[in-house]
């Protein structure tokens, strides 16, 4: 075995432990739907606004990890830096998640942490990566989701304090909408492969209708 079939190798054994996180959280998310509806199902369910929340997390959560493992396939590790750094991101994924299932608003200070990671880990990539044809995007991921990280504070962080606990659907479905938003300006910048190389896109909207949005806005 030569020196770059070792490396791969463990490459690949990073990016499998990593993943093996993700799976923990969403094992956590789903349990917690089966135990609401799945378990229950004439029993109506008891919090429907947690329910709502958590398809939403479940969602952002598995959008993020696809497009970083995406990110990772296309720009493989050159040391130990982002292999770390993921780990948070999953660590704060569960955070996230297990805020969620209770109904917390703080559930908001694990994506902030999600995000400000995410700036973090493209930084690294676009530095061990100078030439990558996914320049852009990595670039872009740096300036958008810091921005997004100050609108989050300014808006929600006041949420946190006012409300410990999501009682209103309402809240989960203005949140619901926010994270929408949040990927469809993601996804307006940045242009996507075809299949799964593309990865997950926005909900509810096609990849040709956010194309045709793009030309019409002059993106594309």
């Amino acid at each position: 075995m030569n020196r770059q079939e070792l490396e791969e190798k463990v490459q690949n054994a990073m990016m499998i432990f990593t993943d093996f996180l993700y799976v923990i959280v969403f094992g956590l998310i789903l349990q917690k739907i089966y135990e609401d509806v799945l378990d229950n199902p004439f029993g109506g369910i008891g919090h429907p606004e947690r329910l709502l929340l958590l398809v939403g997390i479940f969602y952002f959560l598995a959008w993020d990890w696809i497009h970083g493992r995406l990110l990772t396939l296309k720009n493989p590790y050159k040391g130990y830096w982002r292999f770390f750094i993921e780990l948070l991101i999953a660590a704060c994924g569960f955070g996230a998640a297990h805020e969620a299932v209770e109904g917390r608003t703080s559930f908001l200070f694990y994506i902030l942490l999600i995000l400000g990671l995410g700036t973090w880990w493209a930084k690294i990539t676009l530095r061990e990566h100078p030439s990558s044809a996914d320049e852009r995007e990595l670039t872009f991921i740096q300036e958008y989701q810091q921005k997004i990280i100050v609108l989050l504070i300014f808006f929600f962080i006041p949420v946190i304090f006012q409300a410990q606990v999501i009682t209103n659907w309402l809240h989960s479905l203005f949140i619901i909408v926010y994270g929408i938003l949040f990927v469809f300006f993601y996804e307006l910048e940045v242009e996507r492969d075809q299949g799964v190389l593309g990865g997950p896109g926005v909900p509810f909207i096609s990849r040709q209708t956010m194309r045709r949005i793009r030309r019409h806005l002059g993106r594309g």
